[in-house]
């Protein structure tokens, strides 16, 4: 299916065209709201990398402004793929987490906190070269707008053991995403109370 691409936004999706093929990547450009995450985890998600079966998905059923984030953000989890040494470390730690969220495994509150560390380190690196891609590319996105979304989204991990759930779309809500600051945290395993609490609030009642 194609899709109506705003000119300043084409080389760099011809560019990740371009690299999926050469890396022998399928990239699924789906025209739904959502894409389920794999066959093993039957999570809904708004994209996702597979290095395992060589597959980088977006969800392109939303307007184009949400749906290039996260091209940019999954094209940013390739580069680690290719380029990072860690990676391995954090596909385990995610297929950990995984397993965990299905309820196939049980990990202690230290064993918990260790695969989370590695997380969001995995997405914290990721968002940073996500930043490097826009700046590279002048991508017209607001970079502090993003850089919110980003925080959001880390916070929501290291509220995992509370949340129990993938935070699919978390940084749609534009009141959670208005909280966050607007430069990515060099640390976020301490979620500000004000934004755990609301995190908490309005994920686990389903008003995300």
């Amino acid at each position: 299916m194609k899709y109506d691409i705003p000119e300043e936004f084409k080389q760099f999706v011809a560019h990740v065209k371009r690299s999926c093929k050469r890396n022998k990547v399928e990239l699924m450009m789906a025209p739904s709201r959502t894409v389920v995450l794999t066959d093993s985890f039957s999570t809904d998600c708004s994209g996702y990398f597979d290095d395992t079966d060589k597959v980088l998905a977006v969800a392109c059923g939303k307007p184009f402004n949400a749906w290039i984030e996260i091209l940019v953000h999954e094209y940013s989890h390739m580069q680690q793929w290719l380029h990072d040494d860690r990676w391995t470390h954090w596909t385990d730690c995610c297929l950990e987490l995984w397993s965990w969220l299905d309820k196939e495994k049980i990990m202690n509150s230290a064993q918990l906190n260790h695969v989370l560390e590695g997380m969001i380190e995995l997405e914290r690196d990721c968002e940073l070269r996500a930043l490097d891609t826009i700046r590279h590319w002048g991508l017209p996105i607001n970079k502090s707008e993003y850089q919110r979304k980003a925080n959001l989204y880390l916070y929501s991990y290291s509220l995992m053991p509370i949340l129990k759930k993938f935070p699919t779309g978390i940084y749609d809500n534009k009141e959670l995403v208005a909280m966050c600051p607007a430069r990515i945290s060099k640390t976020s395993s301490k979620v500000p109370d004000r934004i755990a609490k609301a995190i908490i609030d309005r994920y686990l009642s389903n008003r995300v």
